[in-house]
């Protein structure tokens, strides 16, 4: 598996997920938040939700887009304003990363998935062994 390295948090723990948003701004992107709860806190459900919220917020989006951008695609009624884009990658081995953004701002959570496989000690090549 590949492996997208990107932006990975030195401070990631098992049993916890990592929150980031960065913004567009000016030419260039920059980190405006980071924040690390409990995984056992947070359902994916309400993870997601987080995400999605996260990104209005810090891209300012207005009431009417919220509203719109969560519609369904069915005929009738106002339309559907485009929505997130959102995806799923692994930036390290036994780490899952959810992401989900419009063109100016990016929020994503970052859990260890696999904790066996999650950045074993220095000098050992081979993954650490499930107890």
């Amino acid at each position: 598996m590949a492996y997208t390295r990107f932006k990975l948090c030195p401070n990631l723990k098992i049993n916890e997920k990592c929150f980031r948003v960065q913004q567009y701004k000016e030419g260039a992107y920059k980190e405006i938040f980071h924040e690390h709860v409990p995984s056992r806190r947070l359902s994916l459900e309400s993870e997601l939700e987080i995400l999605r919220g996260l990104v209005d917020q810090c891209a300012g989006s207005p009431p009417t887009f919220i509203l719109h951008s969560r519609l369904n695609n069915r005929r009738g009624g106002r339309s559907q304003y485009p929505k997130f884009s959102a995806h799923v990658e692994y930036p390290e081995p036994g780490v899952i990363r959810r992401y989900f953004g419009l063109s100016h701002a990016t929020a994503w959570s970052d859990e260890v998935i696999a904790p066996a496989d999650f950045r074993p000690p220095k000098g050992s090549s081979a993954p650490r062994r499930r107890a």
